[in-house]
């Protein structure tokens, strides 16, 4: 039975023990608010042994270059080879091209793995699905006992809380202070100082930094800090928002001609995009409310199930699926989809009329119930 709900309700710390104590194997799935960013922690039996955010920087190939593991052309051919092939692991793609020795190439995925769970755990909004599944030996990238994350977790936590210049979240961006432009002169830095010092453009947020040094989030606060205890770096309060890849500027478009009722300017814009991008979710969720649209409704069905397969969290998707199906005359698939919206809808008007709905088809069923009671009498 899939575990579901909000991170406002249920602390990631505590569905992490409950894995654990339960020795779960299978997926968690949890969507950060209001980034909407993605993380999947893999467990088996109750240890974590995978872990995979859906960002675009190779944070994989920053760590192997800054070892001295690769070289740039290295970097370079596996980010062309993953723009060709978006579904294929940074894993998987520096194994192919066999530019790194094994042994390298397996621990550092494993501290890949483990920093990701770091900053998935300081997670506080959004939404959580676990799902059981068989786990294959080939997704076991680590295996790190639950109890030695959360007190690692715990740790960091307490030494950032006791620096003297506080980093309230990853998103914050150094700037070099006026004080040391004023000042020039040698500085007497240390190498891992220089390297930070070196990535501090105004605009590089200290998740930015970390991710193309190759280094943790934990880490490049630490000496952040420290050079803003020294004056040389001053930490800027606003959030420079991410570009949007080209693809989601595109979805953005064929959502304002579904409002504008253009279904075929609409299904236009899309054709290429699923082509592209097939492992999207939103764009079959777009395909599926265009189908809707125009009457289709078994092809809709099956656009919000391919999205749904592909993001188990897409409420929306989840939303639509239930009236489709009720359309479709499938009463009982309506109520199962939506009784797993509601499961992890927070409250608002999409949710009471969905919960409104769900008195409608439950009093429907117990109708149909009693209509077939009477015909097998």
């Amino acid at each position: 039975m899939p575990i579901e709900g909000s991170l406002r309700e249920f602390a990631l710390h505590d569905i992490f023990q409950l894995l654990h104590l339960s020795r779960k194997t299978g997926e968690l799935k949890i969507v950060q608010q209001p980034a909407g960013t993605r993380g999947v922690v893999v467990f088996k039996a109750g240890a974590v042994v995978g872990a995979d955010l859906d960002e675009v920087s190779p944070r994989l190939g920053y760590m192997l270059l800054n070892a001295g593991k690769i070289r740039e052309a290295d970097l370079q051919r596996a980010s062309q080879l993953r723009a060709e092939n978006p579904a294929l692991a940074w894993r998987d793609i520096f194994e192919s091209l066999d530019v790194v020795a094994r042994q390298d190439l397996e621990r550092y995925v494993k501290i890949e793995v483990e920093e990701f769970v770091y900053e998935i755990l300081a997670w506080r909004d959004g939404r959580f699905l676990f799902v059981e599944r068989l786990i294959r030996e080939s997704e076991c990238a680590t295996w790190i006992p639950v109890e030695s994350v959360l007190m690692e977790r715990a740790r960091r936590a307490d030494e950032l809380s006791a620096l003297s210049t506080t980093i309230e979240d990853p998103s914050a961006v150094p700037r070099l202070s006026g004080q040391a432009a004023d000042e020039g002169g040698i500085l007497d830095l240390s190498p891992d100082e220089w390297e930070v010092v070196g990535r501090v453009d105004g605009v590089s947020d200290v998740r930015s930094i970390a991710h193309t040094l190759g280094r943790s989030e934990f880490e490049i606060s630490k000496v952040i800090s420290g050079l803003a205890e020294q004056g040389l770096l001053e930490i800027g309060s606003e959030v420079v928002a991410p570009a949007k890849p080209s693809y989601e500027i595109a979805l953005d478009k064929v959502e304002d001609l579904l409002k504008l009722g253009e279904l075929d300017a609409a299904r236009e814009q899309l054709e290429p995009l699923l082509s592209s991008h097939p492992d999207e979710p939103r764009a079959h969720y777009l395909d599926a409310r265009v189908r809707e649209g125009r009457g289709d409704l078994v092809g809709a069905a099956e656009g919000y199930e391919i999205a749904l397969n592909l993001d188990p969290l897409a409420q929306d998707a989840r939303q639509r699926l239930g009236l489709v199906r009720l359309r479709l005359g499938d009463v009982e698939g309506a109520a199962r989809e939506w009784a797993a919206y509601l499961r992890m809808a927070a409250d608002g008007t999409d949710r009471r009329r969905v919960e409104r709905a769900m008195t409608v088809v439950r009093e429907l069923q117990t109708i149909l119930g009693e209509f077939n009671g009477r015909e097998h009498s």
